[in-house]
Formats: C-alpha cells, sequence, structure tokens
C-alpha cells in the first residue's frame, strides 16, 4: 500500500519538477556565512590595526561574530521569505498559463468539431437560401 502513494507521489514530484524547471528557487542559506565572515573580517582588521591586547582583540571579535551571525540569521529568513513568494508567483502564473491554453485548444477543437458537424451532415435549403429573381 505504501508504493502505491509513494509511486504517486513521486509521479507528481516528477511532473512538477519537469514542468517547472525553468522556474527554480534561490538557495538562501549562503546569506548568514557571507555577512558573518566579511563582517567580522572588517572588524578584526579595524581594531588589528588599533593595537588592541590580544584578549580583549578575541572578545570583539567574538561578540562580533555574535552580533553579525543574529543579522546575518534575520537577514536570511527576510531573503528567503521573499523569495518563497516569488516562487509561488512564479508557479501560480504557469499554471494560470497552461489553464488558458487548455481552455483555448478545447475551445478551438470544439469549433473545429462543430465546422467538421455542419460541413458532412445534409443541408436543408430554406426558402430564405433562395434568392428572390422575381
Amino acid at each position: 500500500m505504501n508504493t502505491d502513494l509513494e509511486e504517486i507521489k513521486d509521479e507528481n514530484e516528477e511532473v512538477e519538477e519537469k514542468v517547472y524547471d525553468d522556474i527554480k528557487k534561490w538557495n538562501a542559506k549562503i546569506v548568514t556565512p557571507v555577512i558573518v565572515l566579511t563582517a567580522t573580517l572588517f572588524i578584526a582588521v579595524y581594531t588589528y590595526f588599533k593595537h588592541y591586547p590580544v584578549g580583549v582583540w578575541i572578545r570583539i571579535l567574538v561578540i562580533c561574530v555574535l552580533i553579525f551571525l543574529v543579522l546575518g540569521s534575520i537577514i536570511e529568513k527576510m531573503i528567503s521569505g521573499f523569495v518563497d513568494i516569488n516562487y509561488d508567483k512564479a508557479v501560480a502564473e504557469r499554471r494560470e498559463a497552461e489553464k488558458l491554453e487548455e481552455e483555448a485548444r478545447a475551445a478551438m477543437e470544439a469549433e473545429g468539431a462543430s465546422e467538421n458537424i455542419e460541413n458532412t451532415g445534409p443541408h436543408i435549403i430554406q426558402d430564405d437560401d433562395i434568392p428572390n429573381q422575381l
């Protein structure tokens, strides 16, 4: 029983991957480390040239790492939230476009089928079809 559900789930995931390959989510997990490392690097260089004692310098760097870790995490959450919103919007637009395309295709097929029925069936001549020759 589980295998059937897993197969259906795998098929659904494959369909979504196939259809939405060009819409990718941006990986925001690198934001925090970049912020922490670059900001701490600048603080480390600045405080090094101020000639602080080694103990004070290390405490400054540890505090800076903690501060920038918190700030980086907040910024990462904000960015990932914006990315999720934009991804969901792009997927919704894609689904709407596919829906409209299928509706247009169905309408064209229905129109083509109705034209074929009109052309193939017997045509009854009515009085309105005959021009008046008086």
